[in-house]
């Protein structure tokens, strides 16, 4: 009889296994129950950086898309993982001013769940003259925000393995709200390699505009790749030791 219960055992184990691995289950990480802000950068007439650069409205490639893309193949993987997600862009509409987007973001996290939003990532990529230029670097502003911008961009170096390291910048989406908050530039898609692998992946429907309009963005292997570095880097931030927040 015991030989029997050992062997349940065994094999409960490897059936749980084997669900983890085919993805019909989720392992456990430290994102479950986490309540994630996201945000798309640019988006409707503000376009970002293109691809060639600064080709306007003649560009094969606007960031505001590459960004659409990868909040959405990201929003995907946390809440697979138990996170809640909370969009500030949601589509390609235009927004006012990146104080707006947060406010949007905790607004939203406050009506919809009682509480504080556990971190908000702005998702945006770099932009240069130079098509042979690549590197990574994660944007913070307050003293809290650091450890979040450190475990992203150490997740992220590996896109392009050019790290920029971090910057203090004081502006964009990380001045607003005391939100543990980080940007980050994955890379540049003005980079010649970065824009073709870009361009390799599929049309695919994210959302619908206000006005009913369908919304496409190519999702291929790049925009996946960086997801999951994103994903990795939040998952990473939740399981260490929690730092007390403050003002830098």
């Amino acid at each position: 009889m015991g030989k029997i219960k050992i062997g349940l055992i065994v094999l409960g184990s490897i059936t749980l296994v084997g669900l983890v691995a085919t993805g019909m289950i989720s392992a456990q990480t430290s994102l479950q129950g986490k309540i994630i802000a996201l945000d798309a950068g640019h988006g409707g007439t503000e376009l970002g950086a293109q691809y060639p650069a600064n080709s306007g409205e003649n560009a094969q490639i606007y960031e505001k898309d590459v960004n659409l893309a990868v909040v959405y193949a990201l929003k995907a993987k946390l809440e697979g993982a138990g996170a809640t997600v909370v969009l500030t862009r949601k589509c390609d509409e235009t927004i006012s001013s990146r104080k707006s987007r947060v406010d949007m973001a905790i607004e939203e996290c406050k009506s919809l769940y009682g509480r504080k939003c556990d971190a908000l990532v702005s998702v945006h990529h770099n932009g240069s003259i130079d098509s042979t230029y690549d590197g990574t670097m994660v944007i913070y502003n307050e003293k809290q925000d650091i450890p979040l911008a450190k475990a992203l961009l150490e997740a992220l170096v590996p896109l392009t393995g050019n790290n920029e390291g971090l910057d203090h910048g004081g502006y964009g989406m990380t001045v607003y709200g005391h939100l543990v908050s980080a940007l980050t530039e994955a890379y540049y898609i003005t980079n010649e390699g970065e824009a073709q692998q870009y361009l390799n992946g599929t049309s695919t429907q994210v959302c619908s505009n206000s006005d009913g309009s369908a919304k496409f963005v190519l999702n291929g292997d790049r925009v996946n790749q960086e997801a999951g570095a994103l994903f990795q880097g939040l998952d990473n931030y939740f399981s260490a030791s929690p730092t007390k927040p403050g003002r830098k």
